[in-house]
């Protein structure tokens, strides 16, 4: 029988994902708001920096999407079944 927390904190979860893999999409389509050149770092004008902070950042969320997936809440079909069976 499946815990009552995990199946509570599946929708948060699944919230949590959902920010995390459409976050970057909304920061790429929103060209007018890097579309500068100051300020600079290391030379580089902004649009160019800001864009690959942000293909950095992407991996990372993605990255933390996939492990909250992975686990899913410390909660797995395979893991349900077995403690039904009491293994």
């Amino acid at each position: 029988m499946p815990h009552k927390d995990a199946q509570s904190t599946r929708p948060v979860v699944r919230a949590v994902v959902a920010v995390l893999l459409i976050a970057p999409f909304v920061i790429y389509l929103a060209v007018p708001s890097y579309a500068k050149i100051k300020p600079r770092l290391a030379g580089f004008p902004f649009f160019y920096w800001w864009q690959l902070l942000w293909v950095i950042l992407t991996a990372v969320f993605i990255g933390i999407a996939y492990a909250l997936t992975r686990n899913g809440g410390g909660r797995t079909p395979a893991r349900d079944q077995a403690d039904e069976k009491g293994e």
